[in-house]
Parts: C-alpha cells; structure tokens; sequence
C-alpha cells in the first residue's frame, strides 16, 4: 500500500513537473518576437471623441484584441491617445507613454526609457525578452505637409520632383534627428537590435521604383525612407516581401477605399542578433476594422 501511495504521488509530481515545463507564449527559449507598428487611430477607432464612457471601453476593447489575435510581443502604437493604458491592461502587458500621440507596449518589463527628439514625435525603450535578448524599441510619427496619399487628384500633373520638393526638407530633418538620436542612445547597447516602427506619414522609396511604375504611375525616390535606409536601418516588410503589390502592401486606408492606397506604416531594423521571417499587413478583425490604418506585424527571429 505504501509503495503503491509512493508511485502515485510521484506520478502526480512528475505530471506537474510535465506541465510546468511547456513553454508559453512569450517564455520560449529563442522563439520568435513579434513587433506590430500600429496607429490606431485617435485612442482607437476615434474613441478619444466618443462621448459614450461604455462605448470607448468597447472601442479600446476592440484594439486590444486585434493586437492579442496578432500574437505580438512589443507594439510601437502610435494615437494612442489616452486609450494605452486601458489596451495595456486588457492585455497584460507594460505601458510605456510619452506625450499623447506615441507609445510603447510589451509583453515583457521595460529595462529603460531610450526616448529622443520630441515627445509627440517619438518615444523609445529598451525591451528584454526572457532568454535575455534585448530590442531597443523606438515608435515614430512623422508630420506630413503634402497630403498626396488620401486625395486622388493630388498628384495630377506633378513630376517626382515636385513630390519629393513638396515632401519637404522639415520632415528630413525630423527623421534624421530621431535617428541621430537613436544612435547616440543605442550606441552602448551592445547585440540589441534596434527597431524604429510607426506612421511615417511618407511613401516608399523601395515601393515607387521602376519594377511597379505600372502600380504607382510614377518613380519616386521618396526622401524620408530614403533617410532611414542612409542610416543604416532596413525595410523589414519589403525584405520579406520582395514582390511589390500595391493593394496587398497598403496601410493607408482600410477605411478610405476611396483614398490612395498606399503604404505608410513600416518597422524599420538595424543589427545583427535578429533578423525578420515574415511580414504581415493586417487589416482585418470580427466586426469593423477599429482604425483608418493598416497594422504591420513583423516576426523576428536568429538569422
């Protein structure tokens, strides 16, 4: 009888052990990452104007659930708001705010506040996952002066050097100090992979190029992602989606089909420890899709 209490107790200490030892999301040893850039637009489907207390709960409800389907570990948010952190709550991960308009929110603790430039414009820290990797997370909006993505006709009869004059030589200088500033922050961190992510408000260089003139009409050597390739960062969206495809890539509008569709929304990644596996356009969730953006989900993983 005491042999057979022995073996049953230890039977149940070995199932516990058992259980305890599969892996759940966010503890794997060296799984995957997943960084969402998402403007969610003013606190999430407009809930910062809703007058409705119960409607902009169901509103910031409706965020973080797109976000839980996704799988993402770490967002750069971007309108947040005032909703970051009841979407943090709803998810159970760390908030990281800086001003209203751009934040942060992460599966695992925030090691340190990395922020520069402006807090409207950017807003960074520094992320740790369990096995110890570490992502120096930046989210970023860029101010636009030519509105030559939502309205058809903005664009009739322009050249590419009207685009790129119009574009403006401010919105170069906003990017590159944020990525001056990024380098003078990160400089120290040694193999952590430095992520810039957000709504950049800007087309693609690597989008309006000979191959897609059939697409986009036009070759443009767009100067905002042009400055952030010159930094050294990399496109991860088209690194793993070669194929130019215009309707497939777009962020802008999900809910403006009568807008330009273009894409303005991209994760942008320097360094070496980590590198991106595939990159997803996402714009769909149970019921309406609560943003007039597009989320980018990128999954990073050891090269």
């Amino acid at each position: 009888m005491r042999c057979f209490r022995f073996l049953l107790v230890a039977s149940i200490l070995a199932a516990a052990t058992a259980v305890l030892e599969v892996p759940i999301r966010g503890d794997e040893a060296a799984g995957p990452i997943r960084v969402l850039a998402w403007n969610i637009w003013n606190g999430g489907d407009e809930a910062k104007n809703e007058p409705s207390p119960a409607r902009k709960i169901e509103k910031q409800k409706r965020v973080a659930e797109a976000i839980r389907a996704s799988g993402a570990d770490v967002v750069a948010m971007v309108e947040t708001y005032g909703s970051g952190e009841a979407i943090a709550r709803e998810l159970g991960f760390h908030f990281h705010p800086r001003g209203t308009n751009v934040s942060i929110l992460s599966r695992w603790p925030i090691k340190e506040d990395l922020s520069v430039y402006k807090p409207f414009h950017c807003v960074g820290a520094l992320v740790e996952a369990p096995d110890g990797r570490r992502l120096a997370v930046y989210s970023v909006w860029i101010h636009y002066v030519d509105d030559v993505w939502t309205d058809p006709h903005s664009r009739d009869g322009r050249t590419p050097a009207d685009l790129i004059a119009k574009d403006g030589p401010s919105r170069v200088t906003e990017v590159r100090a944020i990525l001056d500033g990024v380098a003078a922050k990160t400089a120290a961190l040694a193999n952590a992979t430095v992520i810039v992510a957000g709504d950049f408000n800007s087309n693609s260089h690597l989008d309006y190029t000979e191959a897609a003139r059939d697409q986009f009409g036009l070759v443009v050597d767009w100067p905002v992602t042009r400055t952030v390739a010159e930094a050294g960062f990399r496109d991860a969206y088209r690194v793993c989606n070669p194929k130019i495809d215009r309707k497939k890539d777009r962020t802008w509008s999900p809910r403006f089909p009568e807008q330009i569709q273009d894409r303005i929304d991209f994760v942008f990644w320097k360094g070496d420890a980590l590198a991106p596996r595939s990159a997803t356009m996402i714009d769909q969730a149970p019921g309406r899709w609560p943003s007039d953006h597009a989320a980018v989900l990128v999954e990073f993983a050891a090269p």
